[in-house]
């Protein structure tokens, strides 16, 4: 990977660094950094620095090597220094890797667009009642469980408003006399009834508290129906700044739908708006204009004219599913379909595009079965085999609505495209299907463990490219997902208050880190991949806490993985690998321990001395190691390239040189 340059790329298409040979004082310094010498240059840069503290070049160099050596704290210190003391190009460039300001403005920009975010809060905005009502378990939600939806909605792009009711069936729990539901306070409730009596209900931000005129006896199962009416949010960035989309296709026809995760489905229907109550089974019926389709989750069980220059659609939903899941997609549509076969039977895998797009759509959608029955495999059969897998074109880039996932990826072309390395298989196609195990079948509990379903997620994309183009593939997809973590709050944070735990998106790239490290730690490919697998298969179709995964680990692997977890899901600072050495003669001895940390934590680590690499399993305490005929060494980490490393070595963490 190194020859004469060191080219670093991120996510966010900042300029390339390279660190070029010149014919300046500095040449001894830049040709070690060159020739990966990286403690040699660290060396070189001290030595130019005591003699001249102002010698931007000497930190910047100094700042580069500490930064392929893992030690980005250490990294950022020096490139500010290069940055006071003259050398601003190579410090611009690393700005959204080593400043936590610079990150926090990204942040502000994409994600808390409208909120004020407080330092002494940790960089989160201040909660509030609004916050805790929507992302709480309070009595008036743990009072009753979900247990079937009727969903009836009439939807108008001419006026860009919707109307309609929800028929809300549950079983109480504990005995009350108010419930809470949830509807954004944009949208005019008509009324709400209970065998036929209209209820008297209260509005709290965008909480509905709903009042009986009796007391509902525990186990007792009760319906509501909400008929409201409104116009929706707009999305103003599908899928990650949600809300309805209203467009048209190049012949001019309507092509809408929504996307509403974190923002919630209370943002266009009436409903218990945690995740932690799924319906058991979910009636969707939508009217449209006459002459397009309707495209939603399930099966679909009618279509007819219901008046004049309007069709009724309706589709049923056999399992449970989560609220934001439920979706629909307006337009007007072509079908083909493919039938997966698994160890539980087979399946239909329905495609739905815009007509124009039809060849190119076969051929980019060729694709799913491998997938598909790939993850079948990984993960255990597909959990909605009753109602059906789905690929619908949508006006936004994607979402993994269960059964119906949205592709707007411009089948693998324009500016859209991000490809795997491989350049073959289309990260929206790979990525949201393996949502429909990890989100839509294992759902976490709180936007807090949303890792759970992202983390899960992208590693299963790491599993496939594992699997079609082998382990180094899947160590330089790894790889680049590790130069685009942030690490400014921990994985898991604030519970209760619906947490944008998307920002950043550490749950989808730390989250998978996460997993790989467990793997090397765990050293144990075959028990690794069980536990991946069981863990789908335990907790199909339920809800599920870090905590959940945390003990079937221990519990798997017989070993306590407390310290891990602690460390990577709950601490936002990475474990530093602490690290000294020395020279005796023509060998190199290299001392190095894990601070930060709880004392039970291990992972390993892998080094390079020459043309040969070792695989290092440090723990609080330190340890020494010989090289023998060397004279410098380097560690694997998301900035040198893994193709070398020894197996289940190349892990996710920071370092720290210190004296002998």
């Amino acid at each position: 990977m190194f020859k004469n340059y060191l080219f670093i790329a991120f996510i966010f298409n900042m300029p390339y660094i390279a660190a070029q040979t010149d014919d300046g004082n500095n040449k001894k310094m830049i040709v070690q950094y060159s020739l990966q010498d990286f403690i040699g240059c660290m060396e070189t840069c001290n030595e130019i620095i005591r003699a001249n503290p102002k010698s931007g070049k000497a930190y910047e160099y100094r700042g580069l090597s500490k930064l392929v050596m893992g030690d980005t704290p250490g990294a950022a210190t020096d490139m500010e220094l290069a940055k006071q003391n003259g050398s601003k190009r190579r410090a611009k460039g690393l700005r959204y890797v080593l400043n936590d300001n610079a990150k926090m403005k990204y942040i502000s920009k994409y994600f808390y667009k409208n909120e004020k975010l407080i330092p002494d809060l940790g960089y989160r905005p201040k909660y509030t009642r609004k916050d805790s009502l929507r992302g709480a378990l309070r009595p008036e939600r743990t009072c009753f469980d979900v247990k079937f939806y009727n969903l009836n909605i009439k939807i108008d792009p001419k006026k860009k408003a919707i109307s309609g009711s929800n028929e809300i069936t549950f079983r109480v729990v504990e005995t009350t006399q108010k419930i809470q539901i949830d509807l954004f306070d944009n949208y005019k409730i008509d009324s709400i009834l209970w065998n036929n009596k209209e209820l008297p209900y209260t509005r709290e931000f965008n909480a509905v508290f709903v009042s009986f005129p009796d007391v509902l006896s525990t186990g007792s199962l009760q319906t509501i129906r909400v008929t409201y009416s409104g116009k929706p949010r707009k999305a103003p960035k599908p899928p990650w700044d949600g809300g309805f989309v209203w467009k048209k296709d190049k012949q001019r026809n309507w092509w809408c739908g929504v996307a509403c995760e974190y923002l919630g489905a209370s943002s266009w229907w009436p409903n218990k708006d945690h995740p932690t109550d799924e319906s058991d089974s979910t009636l969707l019926t939508f009217t449209a204009p006459e002459g397009y389709d309707v495209i939603s989750n399930g099966k679909l069980r009618s279509k007819e004219n219901s008046a004049k220059d309007w069709q009724t659609t309706t589709w049923f939903v056999a399992n449970p599913i989560n609220n934001y899941n439920i979706t629909f997609y307006l337009g007007k549509f072509t079908k083909f379909t493919d039938t997966i076969t698994n160890e539980s039977g087979k399946y239909a895998s329905d495609y739905y595009v815009l007509p124009s797009h039809l060849e190119e759509a076969k051929k980019c959608f060729a694709q799913t079965k491998e997938v598909l029955e790939y993850y079948d495999k990984a993960f255990g059969d597909y959990p909605f085999m009753s109602d059906k897998f789905a690929l619908i074109e949508s006006p936004y880039e994607g979402m993994e609505h269960q059964g119906a996932i949205a592709y707007g990826n411009e089948f693998n072309k324009g500016k859209k495209n991000q490809m795997y390395f491989n350049k073959k298989y289309d990260y929206i196609i790979v990525h949201e299907t393996a949502h429909e195990w990890w989100g839509n079948s294992v759902t976490a509990s709180d936007m807090a463990d949303i890792w759970i379903q992202e983390g899960f997620a992208t590693y299963a994309e790491l599993m496939f490219i594992e699997e079609k183009y082998g382990y180094t593939e899947y160590l330089k997809e790894l790889s680049r997902k590790m130069t685009q973590i942030f690490n400014l709050w921990s994985l898991v944070q604030n519970y209760n208050v619906n947490e944008n735990a998307f920002a950043s998106n550490d749950c989808y790239n730390k989250g998978a880190a996460i997993l790989h490290n467990l793997r090397c730690a765990m050293d144990n490919d075959s028990l690794f991949f069980a536990l991946i697998k069981n863990f789908a298969v335990r907790y199909k179709k339920k809800i599920v806490t870090s905590t959940d995964f945390i003990s079937m680990v221990n519990e798997y692997t017989g070993k306590n993985y407390n310290a891990f977890f602690n460390k990577f899901l709950y601490d936002k600072s990475l474990p530093i690998l602490k690290y000294s050495y020395k020279h005796e003669g023509k060998n190199l001895y290299i001392k190095f321990w894990w601070e930060g940390v709880d004392k039970n934590f291990e992972m390993p680590v892998c080094i390079m001395a020459g043309e040969k690499s070792f695989r290092l399993t440090p723990t609080t305490q330190p340890k020494t190691m010989v090289l023998k005929n060397a004279s410098t060494f380097r560690f694997f980490n998301n900035w040198i390239g893994p193709e070398d490393a020894q197996h289940n070595s190349f892990t996710y963490y920071w370092t720290e040189l210190t004296e002998w």
